[in-house]
């Protein structure tokens, strides 16, 4: 059965990156001194930040996007893909002597292999004073999303203020790259793939990595294992969660969209099992699609079970 059409509108702020997606189809990956002729180029709307901005707007919650985007045709793109999508963009800046971002994508056709690279854009430009901007809209939410692609100042910021307003904070951990900025805090729920979640504690096996990340302060933790399964870990509680299989495409949004679906369906039902279930679900979903942005689903192309409604319990939004 499809997801309920009436649910609460969570009000959500994105504080993150926007990135046009430029994808070049391959059989391999080049390797160092090497060009090849590839297959088939595409351009779609990206960015960890506005991915996961896209997703949550798709399903059903208000959401303000807070990041910055050159004055370039990109940044117009940008400005219009957001707008389509309902997202609140009054704090998506213009930085003019910025260029807005881009990544470089590299997919291969046959395996779930890619490689990417992402430019220093507005996205690394713009200050913690834009954070302090939109705290009255943190302080008013149910749920503050954030990832790595932005600078560390800007992460500093968020999380002093989630933590001083002791708000639902969800970090996608990714991209991670030293030096590591991730103090002890109050987190929510942090979504990372293994291997971002090795570097970003120094651990050498995953429920090492889960231990100490509970030990920093976060609430709840998802591991993307491979595409096939997810770990997760309340502190109590460790399961793992298959993810439903799919004909795939590609990848690109794909843990941006298991971390909104997942943030908003814990945020709602309090039951960390169940919302990685449906993230799960989402992310599946994703794989099957083109273009990072427009994968994200709608409820209504998500199949939940009946007897657990997505959205079946009260919030409390100022309760971490």
């Amino acid at each position: 059965m499809s997801l309920p059409s009436q649910y609460p509108s969570l009000r959500v702020v994105v504080i993150g990156s926007y990135n046009t997606d430029l994808v070049i189809w391959c059989d391999a990956i080049p390797v160092r001194g090497q060009s090849i002729l590839g297959g088939d180029f595409e351009m779609f709307s990206g960015g960890r930040g506005a991915n996961c901005a896209v997703a949550a707007a798709r399903c059903g919650c208000e959401v303000k996007f807070v990041g910055a985007h050159g004055s370039d045709t990109f940044g117009k793109m940008a400005l219009a893909r957001l707008s389509r999508e309902g997202v609140d963009i009054s704090d998506f800046i213009e930085l003019p002597s910025s260029k807005t971002g881009v990544a470089m994508i590299f997919q291969e056709r046959k395996t779930a292999a890619h490689a990417a690279l992402v430019s220093i854009s507005a996205n690394n430009h713009f200050s913690p004073a834009l954070v302090r901007q939109v705290e009255p809209a943190i302080r008013e939410s149910d749920l503050v999303f954030t990832q790595f692609e932005i600078s560390p100042s800007v992460l500093l910021e968020i999380y002093r203020i989630c933590h001083h307003h002791r708000k639902h904070l969800v970090v996608h951990a990714a991209p991670v790259q030293h030096p590591i900025h991730f103090p002890k805090s109050s987190y929510y729920l942090l979504v990372a793939d293994d291997f971002e979640a090795l570097l970003l504690t120094g651990c050498d096996e995953v429920r090492a990595c889960i231990r100490d990340l509970h030990q920093r302060g976060v609430q709840n933790v998802i591991i993307k294992e491979n595409h096939h399964s997810l770990i997760y870990s309340d502190g109590t509680k460790c399961g793992i969660q298959l993810v439903p299989p799919a004909p795939f495409v590609q990848d690109a949004g794909s843990v941006e969209c298991l971390t909104a679906w997942a943030g908003i369906s814990l945020v709602s039902s309090g039951d960390l099992a169940y919302a990685t279930e449906v993230g799960a679900r989402a992310m599946s979903f994703s794989f099957s699609q083109h273009g990072a942005g427009d994968s994200m689903p709608y409820p209504s192309e998500l199949s939940i079970d009946p007897c657990r409604p997505i959205f079946p319990l009260p919030h409390s939004p100022n309760v971490i």
